[in-house]
């Protein structure tokens, strides 16, 4: 694979490595902004005095705004250039941050985070398309990969400590706010400092906006996504169903309609050849299993450890940081044996994740555990999740040309967070109805776990089929 340098403005002088380690900034607080309200959802919802489904909301409208923008956001940056795209994509997350940290209802904390996806969505496709314009070495860019994939799972651990460290806090009255007005700092100095040290690329006018495409995808995301999420509560009544409908068929009409405007030679929203490349292909299917289970398990253990041990925001937070340790150690071998050990690598990783929930099934045997006797699970999962998600991304870029990095970047982030938003709906949904209906949380995580199970078997089966 070969990465052309011409596309950026010729007075590049900054290392990549500094200009890796600011745009990295971008996941790393974005993915904090998913798991931060996990270790914080019971205090929103005395707060609000909110049902579950709404709880539901506020995560998933948050990844629901991700997903559905994060191709938009991708190609934007093509047109208009990547810094500026990530400096106003930042801009837009600090500010819609200010909003769900004053959010004064429900409603309005739903549609602020809503708002927090989209931003993130024209900033984090553009951290990988520099990624691949920054480095030309192919062992280079697979350690700037690695470091991507590190910043996802920090981002899923620290958000967890975080979020226990502020709700218990009590800095302010409602110390739940300031899960959000964290961002506030944070996203000043990432727009400062991307603004001295990070390169422009060259804009592409020649790139057209798929203005239908962008209308079509959004619809049928939504109209996936949020009737998953109603169901559970509502019992799955009919409009949920018949949304459900209209999203599977406005996305084989998306599909027929990019086709067509591929054989057009016009520019399509989504560039059908590239699941022409199988890497990239099962790789994707990969992330859409992994990632659900990776949001679905971090908010389900997070609620479980609250509401099933009875231990407060902290305490549940500070089990976390084990899981962070191990999941930094084992991305960092990981970065380093990757080319090494290739898919094997992936395979074992999904094979300790399991082991983790086997384990922790076992333990369920027992009258009587306690939130150290999980810890080595969580621990396990760690280093299992540290050593896939590093490598996910490598493999899905491994065969893909350069002129194409910018729609793979938005495909493959539009896959992992609609994978999160459905495994927040689905498995978190399976969690919080058998919590709700059965009263006892032991029963409900454990159901959760043999579920999460299945889709990690999938992610096996999957990687089987890479020959590399």
């Amino acid at each position: 694979m070969k990465t052309d340098r011409s596309v950026y403005i010729n007075n590049y002088s900054t290392s990549p490595w500094l200009s890796l380690a600011i745009i990295l900034l971008a996941p790393l607080i974005t993915v904090v902004d998913i798991f931060i309200v996990n270790i914080s959802a019971p205090a929103i919802k005395t707060y609000f005095n909110s049902s579950d489904a709404a709880l539901e909301l506020v995560v998933a409208s948050y990844l629901l705004g991700y997903a559905v923008f994060l191709i938009t956001g991708s190609r934007t940056g093509d047109y208009l250039g990547k810094k500026k795209v990530f400096i106003a994509g930042l801009a837009a997350f600090t500010i819609s941050s200010a909003l769900c940290g004053f959010a004064i209802s429900m409603p309005m904390l739903i549609v602020s985070r809503f708002l927090q996806g989209v931003a993130a969505a024209f900033t984090v496709p553009q951290t990988i398309t520099l990624i691949q314009l920054n480095f030309q070495s192919p062992t280079d860019r697979d350690k700037a990969y690695g470091m991507y994939g590190m910043a996802l799972g920090t981002g899923a651990t620290l958000g967890q400590f975080l979020g226990g460290y502020f709700i218990s806090s009590h800095l302010i009255t409602d110390s739940w706010r300031l899960i959000f007005l964290v961002n506030l700092p944070v996203g000043v100095i990432a727009m400062v400092l991307a603004f001295y040290f990070v390169p422009e690329s060259q804009q592409n006018k020649s790139t057209r906006f798929d203005i239908p495409g962008i209308f079509i995808l959004t619809a049928a995301l939504s109209l996936l996504v949020y009737p998953i999420i109603q169901g559970t509560e509502l019992g799955w009544p009919l409009w949920t169903k018949a949304m459900l409908v209209v999203s599977l068929l406005l996305l084989l009409f998306f599909v027929g309609y990019q086709r067509k405007l591929g054989q057009q030679q016009k520019d399509p929203l989504v560039p059908l050849s590239l699941f022409k490349i199988r890497s990239f292909n099962i790789a994707v299917l990969c992330v859409l299993f992994f990632f659900g289970v990776n949001t679905a398990y971090i908010f389900a253990v997070s609620i479980f450890f609250q509401s099933g041990f009875n231990i407060p925001p902290f305490t549940a937070g500070n089990y976390f940081v084990f899981q962070t340790g191990a999941f930094l150690l084992a991305s960092l071998w990981s970065i380093k044996n990757a080319a090494r050990y290739r898919i094997r690598l992936l395979q074992v990783a999904a094979g300790l994740m399991i082991l983790s929930f086997i384990c922790q099934l076992v333990l369920f045997q027992e009258k009587f555990i306690t939130p150290w006797d999980i810890l080595p699970c969580l621990i396990i999962y760690g280093i299992g999740s540290g050593l896939m998600m590093p490598s996910l991304l490598k493999v899905a870029m491994w065969d893909m040309p350069a002129d194409k990095a910018g729609a793979a970047s938005g495909v493959y982030s539009t896959i992992q967070q609609v994978s999160s938003a459905l495994g927040i709906s689905i498995l978190g949904g399976v969690f919080l109805y058998l919590a709700r209906t059965s009263g006892h949380y032991y029963f409900a995580y454990k159901i959760a776990l043999f579920c999460m199970m299945a889709y990690l078997l999938i992610v096996v089966v999957l990687l089987n089929r890479i020959k590399r």
